[in-house]
């Protein structure tokens, strides 16, 4: 099943809230398994942090105070929830926590499988030495790299300089996610800049991470506008599936549309899609006009 772009492409909370929706609303799955560093410690005290109205006063005083919302959100757990900050300066941790306010914010039947992370392997890594040439974590990876499918954000750069030449700082402020004056600071580094991390790297400030800034920068490739979004589940779309899967989805009850063709699914879903593929050294444009996948 796919998590939708307007999720996977945002914040911890709200990629959280997309994930548990779909595994929710679509009654195909009866449990949910994520990856913790601290899998053994108590978390029911912190799951339902955001309803406490001392969280949010602090939350805000931090931020207006200049921190990045991660370290304002830090700070004001800390505050409530004395010791706290080891435990959610871990990320894994805290989606985990995300993970499960969602469940239990819906009432969702969902079994929930705490799995301990160990070691340095993630996807960063993995992408830094699939650049550096070394494809030694596994077929997929050749397969990936044999078929043109090995992404470089760098080539979204020439297409992001284009769109500050011509545009005004007030069109950059109708873009979803482009607030408190950060249309301002990307004006300002990206004459200077040699390449999309480059730029990033100038923007990064104690108020807008890396991510937080990579994110707003997608926003504006796709021209995705305030009043474009809807973040209602409206259907569940299914990527791939074998015999079994065929069985499962036959005698579904889901509460939503299950959907498995492309031409179904949202505009905003095609476009992050197809801009995914420039990114490739051999781009499919016609990928996402295909019928689901089976395996």
């Amino acid at each position: 099943m796919e998590l939708p772009f307007i999720y996977s492409c945002s914040a911890g909370q709200d990629f959280a809230k997309g994930s548990v929706e779909i595994l929710g609303r679509s009654k195909l799955v009866n449990s949910i398994a994520f990856g913790m560093e601290d899998v053994n410690f108590d978390v029911e005290p912190l799951i339902n942090f955001n309803e406490n109205e001392d969280y949010k006063k602090f939350l805000r005083h931090e931020l207006d105070l200049g921190a990045s919302f991660p370290k304002a959100h830090s700070i004001a757990l800390e505050k409530i929830f004395p010791g706290i900050s080891k435990f959610i300066s871990n990320p894994n941790n805290m989606l985990a926590l995300s993970y499960m306010a969602e469940i239990k914010r819906n009432n969702f039947n969902l079994k929930v499988l705490k799995l301990k992370r160990e070691g340095d392997i993630k996807s960063k890594f993995i992408r830094d030495r699939i650049k550096a040439g070394d494809f030694s974590h596994g077929e997929i990876i050749l397969k990936a790299q044999s078929e043109g499918r090995i992404s470089d954000e760098n080539k979204l750069w020439p297409l992001l300089q284009n769109i500050f030449i011509r545009t005004e700082p007030e069109e950059l402020r109708n873009i979803y996610g482009i607030d408190e004056g950060i249309e301002n600071l990307f004006l300002k580094h990206w004459r200077y800049s040699c390449d999309f991390n480059d730029f990033i790297g100038r923007c990064v400030c104690s108020r807008y991470t890396r991510s937080h800034i990579r994110r707003r920068l997608i926003y504006i490739l796709l021209n995705l506008k305030r009043n474009e979004i809807n973040k209602t589940l409206n259907y569940i779309r299914i990527l791939a599936f074998n015999e079994n899967g065929r069985k499962i989805l036959r005698n579904n009850k889901s509460e939503i549309p299950l959907i498995t063709q492309s031409k179904f699914f949202s505009q905003i879903e095609f476009k992050a899609s197809q801009l995914y593929e420039l990114t490739l050294n051999q781009p499919d444009m016609s990928r996402e006009l295909n019928t689901v996948l089976k395996f």
